[in-house]
């Protein structure tokens, strides 16, 4: 069974629906350059498809499917139009991009797991170019305008939601239910990436960490730790003789009062 088992049409407007939106992100970068009309369907292109194709060239399963379907092709040009045309500003325009571009992100994650597994490959490749088709196209439009691609760092998960979309798709797919996988990995996938940028979720950066800086540091803190101690014992102790000398000072007068009484009195 392959991914469009179930619904032909079906899958294939969902997809072409996930060109369009990945094809207006990328137009919305353009914009932000000042690009020409060129520019946007550049830019749309290659973050709609350029995930897709990556994945197709390095399967070497025939051409890439933007190329033999139209759709996809229309679909990219047709998010670069409405980029170019309109102003997509404001509040609600960001939220209803940002849910539909995570829903697409699991999507295509399970379909590029999906193809490798029906390449004859094994698990790891269907995982490796999973993630390569959500998160490809993005990549390489990031590049393209001379920037570091966002998945390496400084935002919310984005690629690791793709990753983890791939696991029920692969294990929905080897149960003979490949429909499912592409839905379940659309859902987990859709609200893991909507949580992730509702409540922040990051991956932790390296400031420089080194295994070498973490044991001095760790060291470091041991000795602190040790001579925070010593010195709390020795303050204790202090305290405990100190105690022991106010007892006894109060003690001595009584006791000399006790010897005075005990005295023999004249006359």
């Amino acid at each position: 069974m392959t991914v469009t088992d179930f619904s032909p049409a079906a899958f294939e407007v969902l997809d072409v629906g996930g060109v369009i939106v990945a094809a207006i992100l990328g137009g919305m970068v353009a914009r932000e350059r000042h690009f020409d009309l060129v520019g946007f369907m550049a830019l749309a292109i290659m973050a709609a498809l350029g995930g897709g194709m990556l994945r197709d060239v390095l399967l070497q399963q025939g051409p890439p499917v933007a190329l033999t379907n139209p759709h996809y092709l229309t679909g990219a040009l047709a998010g670069a139009g409405i980029a170019f045309l309109v102003r997509l500003r404001g509040k609600w325009w960001s939220r209803l991009l940002v849910v539909a571009d995570a829903f697409v992100l699991g999507s295509w994650s399970a379909t590029g797991a999906v193809k490798t597994l029906e390449a004859g490959l094994g698990v790891a490749p269907a995982v490796m170019l999973g993630v390569i088709t959500a998160v490809g196209g993005g990549m390489i439009r990031d590049i393209a305008v001379g920037r570091t691609p966002a998945i390496f760092g400084g935002n919310t998960l984005y690629a690791t939601c793709s990753l983890v979309a791939t696991v029920p798709a692969i294990l929905l797919w080897r149960t003979g239910h490949p429909s499912l996988a592409t839905i379940s990995a659309a859902a987990l996938g859709g609200v893991l990436c909507i949580a992730a940028r509702w409540f922040k979720w990051r991956l932790p950066e390296n400031n420089d960490y080194s295994v070498a800086t973490s044991y001095a540091r760790l060291k470091a803190v041991a000795v602190d730790y040790a001579r925070a101690r010593e010195r709390a014992a020795a303050h204790s102790r202090r305290r405990r003789v100190g105690k022991r000398l106010v007892r006894r000072s109060a003690a001595s007068p009584t006791s000399a009062a006790a010897s005075n009484d005990d005295r023999p009195k004249e006359g």
